[in-house]
């Protein structure tokens, strides 16, 4: 009997490990993808899980528009009512058929620039939040630099149509996209798969052209998307998703055709929702270089694959750089560093921690034996009564 037992919690511990294992190794990483730059963080840490020329500056085509919406959403409201202009009405490409005059509110116009991607309604946004297109992409490219951080990313317009002065990396599209899905009304009209759409000159049902969001691709786990295409670019796209575990935004940039970019795309979220958690480093640890000692501000958070063991690294400038085992850079902070007030500060703190410890232990115990003589005395002093 006890020899069955035993060979049963064998056979069930094989069982649940073999089941663990599988679960953190559906989803290898992608060994060759077909776009030429290709991107896919955490958008909550920032980390990086995969990485192909994703700082190599190319042309966006219409994922600008991601820029170009969240930029409007921060510094515009909904209700306002914009009055569209002939060169607004008359912008080529992609189009929500917008007429000169016309009325329209913001809400719509975004909608419009995300769903159909309307270079119309990307001028008509420009025009009306900074007073022109000019005025509007300078502010954009200030906005991009200084609030969401990207460093080789410059815009010459608001809808992404070509410019050899029009560029960005898939790593400055994946921030951007990261930075916008913090807003609610940013995500909510990025995750929009159809919308009735009435204008003066056109009334339809519009369809996302992201195949994902628009459920031709299904893939439930896709939170929103962009798609964007010229032929300078080729096709390009954005995709964001998440599960329990983490939330990612895939940038996948000049692949030849659809299918191609749309089978990078998904390799890369199998990838990334299948093989990775977050953890931290804790803001009590301790950084000793040639230059000094260094310490984190607040807990830092990154997101690494499954079973696999990192490297912490510090510069002689204090900055924290963490590897993964192919000794890929996942992500970094700037640290902070303890000079020697900073030391000393840390040192009385722990001395008179040290001493509260000591008292809140031995003075009670000191209490206690008191307690404990008085007692033993008045014992002795009443058995001298009774004889």
């Amino acid at each position: 009997m006890k020899k069955t037992l035993l060979l049963m919690t064998i056979m069930l511990f094989w069982v649940f490990s073999t089941m663990a294992s599988a679960q953190t190794n559906t989803a290898k990483k992608p060994d060759t993808l077909f776009s030429k730059s290709a991107v896919l963080i955490d958008s909550e840490t920032g980390s990086v899980l995969y990485s192909k020329g994703a700082h190599k500056k190319m042309n966006p085509a219409s994922i600008t528009k991601i820029a170009t919406a969240i930029y409007a959403l921060e510094n515009s409201s909904l209700e306002e009512t914009v009055t569209v202009s002939e060169r607004a009405a008359g912008t080529e490409g992609s189009t929500v058929y917008l007429l000169p005059g016309e009325r329209i509110s913001m809400e719509q116009l975004l909608q419009g620039l995300m769903v159909n991607s309307g270079n119309d309604a990307a001028v008509a946004i420009a025009e009306h939040t900074e007073g022109s297109v000019e005025g509007f992409t300078d502010k954009l490219n200030r906005f991009l630099k200084d609030e969401v951080g990207v460093k080789d990313t410059h815009f010459e317009n608001p809808h992404g149509l070509y410019d050899k002065n029009h560029y960005t990396t898939a790593y400055d599209m994946a921030k951007i996209t990261s930075y916008a899905m913090k807003n609610e009304t940013f995500r909510d009209i990025f995750d929009i798969d159809t919308l009735e759409w009435s204008t003066e000159s056109w009334k339809t049902t519009l369809y996302n052209h992201h195949k994902m969001v628009k459920g031709e691709m299904p893939y439930p786990e896709v939170t929103g998307g962009k798609n964007g295409f010229v032929p300078e670019a080729n096709h390009t796209l954005v995709t964001s998703a998440e599960n329990d575990g983490v939330s990612v935004v895939a940038v996948t940039m000049d692949a030849q055709s659809k299918r191609a970019i749309y089978a990078d795309t998904r390799s890369l979220l199998d990838y990334g929702l299948n093989h990775f958690t977050r953890t931290f480093v804790s803001k009590d640890s301790d950084f000793q270089t040639e230059n000094g000692s260094y310490k984190l501000q607040s807990d830092f958070y990154y997101t690494k694959p499954f079973n696999q063991s990192v490297n912490e690294v510090v510069d002689t400038n204090g900055t924290l750089t963490i590897f993964n085992e192919d000794n890929e850079e996942i992500a970094s902070t700037k640290l902070h560093a303890v000079n020697r007030s900073d030391k000393k500060q840390q040192v009385l703190a722990s001395n008179h921690h040290s001493e509260w410890e000591y008292s809140s232990f031995f003075y009670p115990l000191f209490l206690y034996m008191i307690i404990l003589v008085i007692a033993g005395i008045s014992m002795m002093r009443l058995r001298e009564r009774e004889y």
